[in-house]
């Protein structure tokens, strides 16, 4: 398994349905999975090797009265394609791992995406935690539309989470901590440039959680590209809409839609690249949230006025094509800035 990539391999050709405009929690499977695409192509043989190393740490969890059980680095293995080589093999593994943080949510851990009180700091204890520690995949910066009271940004959460993780990667600690600090890191760095993970819009004294409130609906064509990205139904909320933009379906499924869709991502700008700092990264998505997220058709509320005899506001194709420009070009960013932070802090 440490054998390293040298070739690009084939993937299913479904860009071109995934874009073409018949016109939570963060990315879906299939747009973390993208993220951690990009970021494999750009990681040193040396780090490749390393994350290897540590990928194979990752256990099956079992639910204590043996009902249920959350795959780890075995079942990853099982689970795979056949005829892939052995480096494709890798690149599949570390894609799918950057699904693990989302994994272990709704299971038999303790969920919560409200950060506990007095515990702005994390005690990391690695994969014998039982919390799933919901609110480390995202920032609630708050703004309104009209003139609600806005509370402080709660932590911890997806910044402060960077960071330690980050500290802790480049640290002595023990390896079996080091895996687990890892894995997550390959996925909330793909969370905090998700536009809607970067924001709380208030409207009356009421957040409505990041876009999970607003409701959405679509049209007939735009639901038959969402279904046919392995996903049983179209998004009916603001925030599953941008999660699913990459595609949706299980993490094993969705790999090669996930390889397909990041193979045709243009590179992210080296200028941005070189940004290290998430307090930025999640700035950049709160901008984006507030200038496109929000854009029309969606209005100032929740849901549009009663007047109008809508209880969900009708993404146009407009809204759409600006939607999937963002997107890609937050994965192709988050990839390659979570390439460059594993470069150079993992030890």
């Amino acid at each position: 398994m440490n054998r390293i990539l040298r070739n690009a391999f084939a993937v299913v050709p479904l860009l071109a349905l995934l874009l073409a405009p018949a016109s939570s929690y963060g990315w879906g499977n299939t747009g973390h999975e993208a993220v951690a695409f990009v970021a494999w192509q750009q990681l040193t043989p040396a780090t490749r090797a390393r994350v290897l190393v540590l990928l194979q740490m990752v256990p099956t969890l079992h639910k204590p009265d043996g009902t249920a059980t959350i795959p780890g680095f075995a079942d990853w293995v099982n689970d795979l394609p056949p005829g892939l080589t052995d480096d494709q093999k890798n690149q599949y593994l570390f894609m799918r791992a950057a699904t693990w943080a989302d994994s272990i949510k709704h299971q038999w851990l303790k969920d919560s995406d409200v950060p506990p009180k007095n515990r702005p700091v994390e005690v990391n204890i690695g994969y014998t935690d039982s919390e799933s520690h919901g609110y480390w995949h995202f920032i609630d910066t708050a703004f309104t539309s009209d003139h609600s009271a806005l509370p402080a940004t709660p932590k911890p959460n997806v910044q402060t989470q960077i960071i330690a993780l980050r500290q802790d990667i480049a640290s002595d600690e023990d390896d079996l901590l080091k895996s687990y600090d890892m894995v997550w890191l390959l996925h909330i760095v793909g969370d905090i440039h998700q536009p809607l993970h970067g924001s709380a819009r208030y409207f009356a004294g009421n957040s409505d959680t990041g876009g999970l409130k607003v409701n959405i609906r679509l049209t007939a064509a735009m639901k038959k590209m969402f279904e046919g990205t392995l996903s049983q139904s179209a998004p009916s909320e603001l925030h599953a809409f941008w999660d699913d933009l990459p595609g949706e379906g299980k993490p094993g499924p969705a790999l090669p839609q996930a390889a397909a869709f990041a193979a045709g991502l243009p590179s992210a700008p080296a200028a941005q690249v070189a940004n290290t700092d998430p307090t930025q990264w999640a700035a950049e998505s709160f901008s984006m949230s507030k200038r496109d997220a929000y854009a029309a058709p969606i209005g100032k509320s929740p849901r549009p006025p009663a007047s109008t005899g809508f209880t969900s506001y009708l993404i146009t194709t407009a809204y759409y094509n600006k939607a999937m420009t963002d997107a890609k070009g937050r994965i192709a960013l988050a990839g390659a800035r979570l390439a460059k932070l594993l470069n150079e802090n993992l030890k």
